[in-house]
């Protein structure tokens, strides 16, 4: 676990300072690392604090993909990239089972690291999806995002995310031209205006750009007299 942890280390460095095709190697190492570590830990949660376990390397390992992704998506490999993210997601929801299951708290707090990875992961993953015209599945993935964070308890970056993904939706819907789906296009970008007023205010600058196309959007919709 110590030899995946620093050849980890290295790999952030190496990204850091532009060498992406050393970092991506490196980051696989590391995960294939990861891997044989975890052929002799427990899998139990109850070793968390006192050393590694099978959950907390999943965890790492989840990040390691997220890290993955992110060089892959900076590449072009936009499919391979959505993989990355997708591995990555899973990780981190089994991690969030784990820690719930063992009656750790953290596995309910929206502050957690793992949230707040979790959150960031699904809206790159939607914003990609769209990138290669799978309106579908960017909806499903921001759907899955709106379940994840609470307009209260997240962290300002997730709920940040979350606004942003209802403005996307908002868009998907509005450019079918359907009449039904401008209804379901009002309904996500009220939501996003909504939030964008509880972080930043409504005289903020991307508050009231928000209001003034829910403005234009919903007379649209009204019937003409």
């Amino acid at each position: 676990v110590v030899t995946a942890k620093t050849i980890n280390d290295y790999a952030v460095i190496l990204a850091k300072n532009g060498r992406m095709d050393d970092a991506l190697a490196r980051y696989e190492q590391a995960t294939a690392t990861y891997k044989r570590a975890l052929e002799g830990l427990p899998p139990s949660m109850s070793w968390l604090n006192h050393g590694e376990s099978a959950a907390k390397c999943g965890f790492d390992m989840a990040l390691i993909n997220l890290n993955i992704a992110s060089i892959k998506s900076k590449k072009g490999d936009i499919e391979d990239a959505i993989n990355a993210y997708t591995i990555g997601v899973h990780g981190l929801r089994q991690y969030k089972q784990e820690l719930e299951l063992a009656g750790d708290e953290a596995g309910k707090n929206k502050n957690s690291s793992h949230m707040r990875h979790l959150v960031s992961a699904l809206g790159r993953i939607g914003s990609l999806k769209l990138k290669l015209g799978d309106k579908n599945g960017a909806l499903e993935t921001y759907a899955s995002l709106f379940k994840e964070v609470d307009n209260t308890e997240s962290p300002m970056a997730s709920r940040l995310e979350k606004a942003k993904a209802h403005i996307k939706c908002a868009t998907i819907y509005r450019q079918s031209g359907d009449r039904d789906d401008n209804k379901h296009a009002i309904v996500h970008l009220r939501e996003a205006y909504n939030m964008y007023n509880d972080l930043y205010g409504k005289n903020h600058k991307d508050t009231v750009a928000v209001a003034t196309s829910l403005q234009q959007w919903e007379e649209e919709q009204r019937p003409r007299s």
